[in-house]
């Protein structure tokens, strides 16, 4: 079973995880956290397009274990750099993008993760 990780910032990312009910969860809170097995990254996407600098941290620190990851970002407020963190991820490591959604994501995208992590 892979590790669910996540960063959150203003609590939409952690309002998702919680949604899922998933029993193997790790809060990114200050990118030196180590994770020694496959892991699904769900994060927000900083300002205009950013991958957060605390999330770029974790993930270089455990590229290895990344498989998949799904980004929330801010469709009003962004909309010309919707979800960017995922493009940013992408350059980093080549990886399936499960999901972009706007805020704390719907239904579907529940569904999507959840689908993902079996």
């Amino acid at each position: 079973m892979m590790k669910l990780v996540y960063a959150s910032r203003k609590g939409h990312v952690e309002e998702l995880v919680k949604k899922l009910n998933y029993p193997d969860v790790l809060k990114i809170e200050t990118g030196e956290e180590v994770v020694n097995e496959d892991y699904f990254l769900i994060t927000y996407t900083d300002g205009k397009g950013i991958l957060p600098p605390v999330v770029e941290t974790f993930v270089r620190n455990n590229l290895e274990g990344l498989k998949k990851a799904a980004v929330s970002g801010n469709m009003e407020k962004h909309a010309d750099t919707f979800c960017f963190a995922a493009d940013r991820l992408l350059e980093i490591k080549n990886i399936e993008i499960v999901a972009r959604f706007d805020s704390a994501g719907d239904d579907a995208t529940v569904e999507l993760i959840k689908n993902a992590l079996r």
